[in-house]
């Protein structure tokens, strides 16, 4: 009795979904997937409904589910890398990656927190576990192109033991934890794109953003209006190349043989506005000092005062993170309640913005090779 009613429910469900295919407008298949395709990218709780259509649908949409994957709880890691051990094929999809949470209510704001000497062993587990895991899914995706990583995972601590298995081409760092980050790891030799989120930039990550070989575009967003504004000035000065350096009589008459070409592009720097303003302002006068002109673009966006004050509700939730931190502090803080996740939600979605690109492409590719891949069963 048992197995009938499972075989009624199974016939039911393979009925339903035959329903559902003959219920699609008479359209072409190109432009079905067309519309797939941007579902996708809204809802990636939608990708197993239309993967179990029909073994056609299954072809065409199977690379671009896996084109760009977000991993923004411990167990999201966890789940995938148990999928791609055991289904390499899925590593080879992935061209954009997520690893950090994305909003206030995510384990990895606590477990990739700063190390502290009163942390429980179970927390030094779990961020031993995840740095494991990331470590894993870089050398497994091999294609990678896109990486977004939380400042921990980017820390110089960590981040010289990625290997160099994949070699991003774009790189997105946000790190409320104020980590000194590792940008000349051999993961990144090849970063042509360097998005960073951070309050200050250390000296040495302005040496290792120097460093970086390939580097053409820069962006950075400095969500503060407090500090002294020349340190951050002579800082980007740093980091763009513009310090004005003392040099002997001597290395004046001798050319530099090791001097490399510049090959940065476009600085953006985002801020609050007047500090934006007055930085872009600072870097330009330095220029004309000079007597030189600059060899890249510069850009200056301003921030909103909303995305300031959730980035500093984002830092006191991540401070005490292995705390009892409430809702009640907060408000007594900044005098009504703010979603410190959206500060993350607004960085997740900028970077979605960018990774589609690689989307698109691989959406390409699997309508041109869609005719020539094996059938697979009709339903999953």
């Amino acid at each position: 009795m048992k197995q009938r009613v499972r075989k009624r429910d199974v016939n039911g469900i393979k009925q339903d979904q035959a329903d559902s295919w003959k219920a699609l407008p008479s359209l072409p298949f190109e432009v079905i997937i067309y519309v797939f395709q941007h579902s996708l990218d809204r809802d990636q709780l939608l990708a197993a409904r239309l993967l179990a259509l029909n073994s056609k649908i299954y072809r065409a949409l199977q690379p671009m589910v896996y084109t760009r994957v977000e991993l923004a709880t411990s167990a999201a890691l966890t789940n995938f890398c148990e999928l791609i051990k055991y289904r390499p094929e899925v590593a080879r999809m992935v061209r954009a990656l997520w690893i950090g949470p994305c909003t206030s209510r995510s384990d990895l704001l606590s477990i990739l927190s700063a190390p502290l000497p009163g942390d429980s062993g179970y927390i030094e587990e779990l961020r031993e576990e995840v740095y494991m895991q990331t470590r894993f899914v870089l050398r497994s995706c091999r294609r990678l192109q896109d990486v977004a990583l939380s400042g921990s995972l980017v820390s110089s601590n960590v981040v010289h033991s990625y290997g160099t298995a994949c070699q991003p081409i774009s790189l997105t760092s946000v790190n409320p934890h104020s980590f000194v980050s590792g940008f000349d790891a051999p993961i990144f030799r090849k970063v042509t794109s360097l998005v960073i989120c951070d309050i200050n930039l250390s000296i040495t990550e302005a040496d290792a953003i120097n460093r970086l070989p390939m580097l053409q575009y820069l962006h950075y967003t400095s969500p503060k209006d407090y500090g002294e504004i020349q340190r951050d000035i002579w800082i980007l000065r740093k980091v763009l190349g513009l310090e004005i350096k003392q040099m002997d009589p001597v290395s004046l008459l001798t050319p530099s043989v090791n001097e490399k070409p510049a090959r940065l592009q476009s600085f953006t720097y985002r801020s609050v506005e007047q500090k934006s303003a007055r930085v872009l302002n600072a870097l330009i006068q330095n220029d004309t000092e000079r007597d030189c002109q600059l060899h890249f673009q510069l850009h200056s966006e301003p921030l909103v005062p909303a995305f300031i004050e959730q980035w500093d509700a984002l830092r006191d939730l991540v401070f005490n993170a292995q705390e009892e931190y409430s809702r009640a502090a907060l408000d007594d803080d900044v005098g009504t309640w703010i979603d410190s996740g959206m500060a993350l939600e607004q960085l997740r979605m900028e970077w979605r913005t960018r990774s589609t690109t690689y989307t698109t492409n691989s959406l390409h590719s699997a309508l041109a090779c869609m005719t020539i891949q094996p059938k697979l069963p009709e339903a999953l």
